[in-house]
């Protein structure tokens, strides 16, 4: 009996150990789980705080962007508005110019008809010569003001050519902004 005792004590025993061993191994399998856990957590909460740092960039960013565009936007309305009146000024001056080069024909058409009525005789070619002076005269003050109108107009285009410049490199930037999206 006393033998019997002592292997039922050793088997026992054995089974006690055999299921300390298999608790070990189960509680390994769930700190290992744990651990797991909270390296995917840390990770989890890295990428979160990441992605509101992100986040913030991109609201500054869409903040510049939209001031940038609302300042451009404003530039080309006013580089179109600036056009708009240079092109009616050039039409405007080019309407003055035809009806002036109007006047220097019927000018010219007169002088012809002068000058064919100085053979007539010396009081009519004095009285052509007055009138020949007064339209040499208007024709000069013609001249002079087709010479001014044709500055101004020169003017007008080279403003024109400068804001078609400006236009066209704030419509770069815009491009380039927008490319940049």
């Amino acid at each position: 009996m006393k033998r019997l005792l002592t292997t039922l004590l050793a088997l026992i025993a054995l089974g006690l150990c055999v299921v300390c061993v298999v608790q070990w191994q189960r509680e390994a399998r769930l700190r290992g789980h744990i651990t797991d856990l909270v390296k995917r957590l840390e990770a989890e909460n890295a990428l979160r705080i990441e992605a509101e740092r992100k986040v913030r960039e991109y609201e500054k960013e869409i903040e510049r962007l939209t001031e940038l565009r609302a300042e451009v936007e404003a530039k080309l309305v006013e580089v179109t508005r600036e056009y708009n009146d240079l092109s009616a000024d050039s039409v405007a001056r080019g309407i003055t110019i035809a009806v002036y080069m109007r006047e220097l024909m019927q000018t010219q058409a007169h002088f012809a008809a002068a000058q064919s009525a100085l053979g007539q005789g010396s009081s009519v070619m004095k009285e052509h010569n007055a009138a020949v002076t007064a339209q040499n005269s208007t024709i000069e003050k013609q001249n002079e003001l087709l010479k001014q109108l044709a500055k101004e107009r020169d003017a007008a285009i080279e403003k024109l050519n400068a804001r078609t410049i400006e236009f066209n490199e704030v419509v770069e930037k815009y491009n380039k902004l927008s490319k940049g999206r």
